[in-house]
């Protein structure tokens, strides 16, 4: 499995590293001088939609049809897709943490609320790119990019018309849930549920792709 993940990786180096290398200096640039924190979360995003790229690359190539003669199994060729997506929200993570350090030194901006943030939009990234790849070993890379942008719109879209229309603030909460949503103990809850729910939701996008991708003949 680490070698499809060199492979994935040498592929992905040659073909973005330069792109890379200007967003990387370009947006970190742009947080500091604009104080805009929100900058630090691009890099999960754009490395997520670099990795999905490279089943677009393998389709080109007719990788699947070569690697059907290695000696791997087709759940260790999914398998490298989806640690290599992990391995990017970590480093990303690392990237953003360093750019919130840089941030709170020089603009004195909150570092722990930004280390939070970072994180959550990491997991978040791990979910989103999860049922990207599911629905790309199904439908393929294009619809299945096109279709998860739609739906991205489509929740952000609702959320915004239902803020607008104040809905959210019609919302009243049952007494029997205050204890969990206003008491002290909800952000311990919340720091170790939201985590879990998408490694959970993460892995079974990596079950279905395994299931989908070993019924295919190549």
């Amino acid at each position: 499995m680490i070698g499809l993940m060199k492979k994935d990786f040498y592929i992905l180096w040659h073909a973005y590293r330069k792109n890379l290398a200007l967003v990387l200096v370009l947006y970190t640039v742009m947080a500091i001088a604009m104080n805009a924190s929100f900058m630090m979360f691009l890099f999960s995003w754009i490395t997520g939609f670099y990795i999905i790229g490279s089943l677009s690359m393998d389709n080109y190539s007719k990788w699947d049809l070569y690697a059907v003669s290695l000696p791997v199994s087709k759940k260790q060729i999914v398998g490298a897709k989806f640690l290599l997506i992990a391995i990017a929200q970590i480093l990303s993570f690392v990237l953003s943490a360093v750019i919130c350090l840089l941030l709170t030194l020089l603009q004195g901006q909150p570092l722990l609320e930004n280390l939070i943030s970072s994180a959550v939009v990491c997991f978040f990234c791990l979910v989103y790119f999860g049922m990207t790849f599911a629905l790309a070993y199904r439908f393929g890379v294009e619809k299945s990019r096109t279709a998860m942008l739609l739906v991205a719109m489509g929740i952000f879209v609702l959320l915004m018309a239902a803020a607008n229309f104040g809905l959210f603030d019609a919302l009243a909460v049952d007494p029997t849930l205050q204890w969990l949503l206003f008491s002290d103990p909800a952000p311990l809850v919340l720091t170790i549920g939201f985590p879990v729910v998408c490694v959970a939701l993460y892995l079974l996008c990596w079950g279905i792709s395994t299931a989908i991708y070993s019924r295919k003949e190549f």
